[in-house]
């Protein structure tokens, strides 16, 4: 029996090229504010500086791309000219 191999390549392939935009997407850059102002609303004690989709995209650097903490410090802050607030992000 032949096995006929019936996926459509170029669809997968999107599929795979789509799934970057996610790693990579900056959108969260869109919603800081807000998201920073939703997370401290009704917080008691210092405020969240950064919001959840920043540590969580951070997270995503640090883990696909394997960069180095501070090569990770220096891309971070690389996104300072959309968000003033990452000039002072390190890995600490």
């Amino acid at each position: 029996m032949v096995y006929e191999d019936k996926r459509n390549w170029p669809e997968y392939n999107e599929k795979l090229v789509r799934r970057g935009w996610f790693y990579l997407s900056t959108g969260f850059l869109e919603h800081w504010d807000k998201e920073l102002e939703d997370m401290n609303r009704g917080k008691n004690g210092r405020p969240f500086k950064y919001p959840e989709t920043f540590i969580q995209f951070s997270g995503l650097m640090y883990t696909f791309l394997r960069l180095p903490y501070s090569q990770l410090e220096g891309y971070l802050q690389a996104l300072s000219g959309f968000i003033p607030e990452l000039r002072s992000a390190d890995y600490t």
